[in-house]
């Protein structure tokens, strides 16, 4: 009768050491957000308790205890969840041929990790209204955001596992310094984004260099609901900068990448598409917004992005590298 149990030996966590290592560090992190709320008394802070009562930016009724904003908050942990099914599949993976995110891989590893990172920096933010918090979550975006950036590089350029993870690691160590210095997380979320849209753009279309670049600025105009005149006007060093990525792309040596975009890629850009419209209307003011219901338009947000990041890791797989 005990045959069809499943035991946890030390094969079983060897097999899964990707998921288990991510998943002790996911609980001893939040065993120490529960240690410091305890050891300050049941609070995180002056700043945080005087929002009390009061509607955050995205729009929840603050409330007191350990989590401030319970359905922005809970809605994170979907993106730990894909974040560990990803790693939980490792085990499936091939662990032969050029390592990818259909491998068992460091590129595969570090996908999930990224998806973790915004759950558990999101889950800070709206749990604890802190500036700490705040840093963290800024921080996860970052991470996620830059893992497509720094992989397609990887493939351009022929990085192995350990180039693409010290320059991916090694550079986002110094974009969440910066950012807690100057704030610039938001800046790199909507840069990375486009930057991203450039290279998907040249995989299939390098030899239009037009293309590369007009994709990814209408991307960002359509995304954060830019004035194209007022973009145009005040984002003269972001245009510049996407017109010397397009001639470099277009410069490269032939990009042999092929990726299937249906229908992965095209229902992760639409899930990312919708859940940004509804980021902006469920922002104090907006017409989603309604401070004291659990079904919060920002939570809303954070399980499209999670459906997005599903759609992406299985869209990175369809990948036929011929270098």
């Amino acid at each position: 009768p005990y045959a069809s149990l499943i035991m946890i030996d030390s094969e079983y966590l060897r097999d899964r050491r990707e998921f288990f290592a991510v998943l002790l560090g996911i609980v001893t992190i939040f065993a120490a957000f529960a240690l410091a709320y305890t050891l300050n008394n049941g609070s995180w802070g002056a700043e945080s308790d005087g929002g009390i009562g009061e509607a955050a930016w995205y729009c929840e009724r603050i409330q007191s205890g350990f989590i401030r904003e319970l359905a922005n908050t809970l809605s994170n942990l979907p993106f730990i969840f894909v974040g560990l099914w990803v790693l939980w599949r490792m085990k499936y993976d091939s662990v032969g041929g050029r390592p990818s995110l259909a491998t068992r891989s460091w590129f595969t590893l570090m996908y999930g990790v990224a998806c973790a990172a915004v759950g558990v920096g999101s889950f800070a933010m709206h749990g604890f209204n802190t500036d700490w918090g705040g840093w963290l979550d800024l921080s996860g975006m970052m991470m996620y955001i830059t893992m497509p950036v720094f992989y397609n590089f990887s493939r351009f350029f022929g990085w192995d596992e350990r180039q693409f993870c010290t320059y991916y690691l090694g550079s986002n160590a110094v974009l969440s310094t910066l950012h807690w210095h100057y704030g610039i997380g938001g800046f790199v979320w909507g840069f990375a984004i486009a930057i991203w849209l450039a290279q998907e753009t040249a995989i299939r279309y390098q030899r239009q260099p037009l293309a590369i670049f007009l994709a990814p600025i209408a991307g960002i105009i359509i995304l954060v609901n830019y004035n194209p005149v007022d973009f145009v006007r005040e984002q003269v060093g972001v245009i510049i900068f996407m017109a010397l990525l397009a001639w470099f792309l277009y410069r490269l040596d032939e990009i042999r990448l092929q990726r299937t975009h249906t229908p992965y890629f095209w229902c992760g850009s639409a899930a990312y598409l919708l859940a940004s419209f509804i980021w902006r209307a469920s922002q104090q003011g907006g017409g989603m917004c309604e401070p004291d219901t659990l079904l919060q338009g920002h939570a809303l947000w954070h399980l499209l992005g999670a459906v997005s990041m599903f759609c992406f890791y299985h869209y990175f797989r369809t990948e036929v590298n011929d270098y």
